[in-house]
């Protein structure tokens, strides 16, 4: 049985509709990301599971109980805040016992929950701390510990770690994927971070509008994006202008070159059809049997583990990604080179 399902929720606010039919079946003790730009509802819909917010329309049952009437206190969730909203006057270990406190929990119980808790977020020689005296890494643990001391049956993050430098993002999300399988705790984490999404979720919920694009693994979502907005969203894409020139045999042309796609026929084509290639599947040289195009080189990028060049192909821009080594050769601006990209790398949107 579906341990947490959303059925065709809907948000308005005034007459702006913020959440449109969204569906959603999570498994128990699975990571699920919804992602998206700004004000797409995904914070909304995060928010409607809380029981922060009540939806226009739908239904949310939580191991087969209707909680979508339920106000937050009595649905057992955990909710971790992208501002942490730490109580000042209190320690970490009253911080994070506060949850069991209000449960009326005997003292002794708190005592040993907290202290496990804090040994799980790796903060034990911490709880006589404030707030103030913690690293902006360190508040969001305390933040993140509270909201498990209470055992909920589903943990609820709203981008806790857009407010920490890039460095500590990097170790603070393995942390939370890390203490997540650890407990088995069923996790809905939003984010804007596509590199968040893809790193830490069992499947990713991209968001548009108040709608879902897509749902899917990592590797589904950035592999076969099934709508533009998605493919356009989730990491550097190519989107090149084609013409039809056998749609059965995926046979298309970028001005002089025919080119050869992979595709489904069935997938209906836009009036102006453009084909999708990441830049890391697109190869300097020849390589026989792949599509191989002529191109200008207009700008290379160093980017640290890659190198990002800009070619121009027959007037249209195109990104190539190469891995850096100490030992890569490039070409230089202004030159002309070959390219290569194997048929079932690219598709046509």
């Amino acid at each position: 049985m579906t341990y947490l399902l959303l059925s065709n929720l809907s948000k308005f606010y005034g007459n702006t509709l913020a959440v449109e039919n969204f569906n959603l079946e999570v498994e128990r003790g699975e990571f699920v990301s919804f992602l998206g730009p700004s004000g797409c509802g995904k914070t909304t819909t995060l928010r409607m599971v809380a029981g922060f917010e009540v939806p226009d329309q739908g239904q949310i049952v939580l191991e087969g109980e209707d909680i979508t009437q339920l106000p937050p206190n009595q649905r057992m969730v955990g909710m971790v805040f992208q501002s942490y909203a730490l109580f000042p006057n209190m320690n970490v270990a009253d911080n994070v016992g506060f949850g069991l406190s209000v449960r009326k929990m005997p003292a002794e119980q708190i005592r040993q929950r907290v202290s496990e808790i804090l040994k799980i977020v790796q903060l034990e020689d911490l709880q006589k701390r404030y707030p103030y005296q913690l690293s902006g890494g360190q508040q969001q643990r305390v933040a993140l510990a509270r909201a498990l001391a209470i055992r909920p049956r589903v943990l609820l993050l709203d981008e806790p770690l857009s407010a920490l430098d890039a460095k500590i993002r990097v170790e603070l999300r393995a942390e939370i994927r890390r203490i997540q399988q650890e407990l088995k705790i069923t996790t809905i984490y939003v984010t804007h971070d596509q590199e968040e999404a893809l790193s830490l979720s069992d499947r990713i919920v991209v968001m548009n509008k108040g709608k879902i694009e897509q749902i899917g693994t990592p590797f589904e979502i950035y592999n076969y994006p099934q709508t533009e907005f998605v493919a356009s969203f989730i990491g550097q894409l190519n989107l090149i202008p084609v013409q039809v020139v056998d749609r059965e045999g995926g046979l298309y042309r970028i001005g002089t070159h025919t080119i050869q796609v992979e595709q489904n026929h069935r997938t209906p084509l836009s009036s102006q059809p453009k084909l999708a290639i990441r830049p890391e599947e697109v190869k300097l040289g020849s390589v026989e049997g792949w599509n191989q195009l002529t191109a200008l080189v207009r700008q290379i990028s160093f980017l640290g583990a890659i190198v990002r060049i800009w070619l121009d192909v027959e007037g249209v821009s195109l990104l190539l990604d190469v891995f850096n080594e100490r030992k890569l050769e490039l070409p230089k601006v202004n030159e002309k080179v070959v390219i290569s990209f194997p048929h079932h790398a690219c598709w046509v949107l």
